[in-house]
């Protein structure tokens, strides 16, 4: 084994990113949920506690913990694996960014305008990081070499870069016109962006798997 940290590494990224998938299936739930339990008050759209308050808490802390565990696997495996390849250091630095994104959002979390902002900056920041975590890959496979890999690896990037790209245009059309949660419009872009992030961790999940492969050997 050539790269020992890369492997260790890259392992817990990929188990990270299987926990993530799950955290947004959870997410797309939690958003028919919401939009199926909005009521209009005063014309304004708003989400009927009473009538799915403890599924919707259920389903939004079950999706928070599973994220929770899947950052911690996440940054535990781009500081072990950097030690082989600057592009997990560059993940590593722009994962950092993210956090920092999340706390604002979280200190500030009455600030709803601000929060969705963060969110947006948050999902730019990842998609840096995996674009950076794949070409890590490619820069391995180069070097082992393995061009099936090396291959996987760039045409994933593309493809990952571009289902963030798209969510993030989601996103932004969702803060700069200021839609409402519950919305129908809302819901739409919301399940949009979402089921592009989805795509997104299946396509970085597969270079992932395909680089861990790679490495064991």
């Amino acid at each position: 084994m050539r790269f020992p940290n890369a492997f260790s590494g890259v392992k817990k990224i990929w188990l990270a990113e299987i926990l993530m998938l799950l955290a947004a299936v959870i997410g797309i739930i939690l958003v028919f949920v919401i939009a199926g339990n909005s009521i209009l008050v005063d014309d304004v759209i708003v989400f009927n506690e009473g009538a799915a308050g403890t599924p919707v808490a259920i389903l939004g802390i079950a999706s928070a913990v599973i994220a929770l565990v899947a950052f911690i696997l996440n940054l535990v495996g781009l500081i072990i694996a950097r030690k082989d390849d600057s592009g997990f250091r560059i993940a590593l630095l722009v994962t950092v960014l993210g956090v920092i994104a999340s706390a604002v959002s979280a200190i500030w979390s009455t600030n709803a305008g601000l929060v969705k902002w963060m969110d947006t900056l948050t999902t730019i920041f990842s998609m840096f990081a995996s674009y950076y975590v794949l070409t890590g890959i490619a820069n391995l496979a180069d070097q082992i070499p393995d061009a099936e890999t090396k291959a996987l690896a760039l045409k994933s990037r593309t493809l990952v870069e571009g289902s963030f790209c798209l969510t993030v245009i989601f996103k932004l059309i969702i803060n700069i016109f200021n839609i409402q949660n519950g919305s129908t419009i809302y819901t739409i872009l919301a399940v949009v962006a979402t089921l592009l992030e989805l795509v997104s961790y299946i396509l970085y999940l597969r270079a992932l798997s395909k680089g861990k492969k790679m490495l064991a050997k």
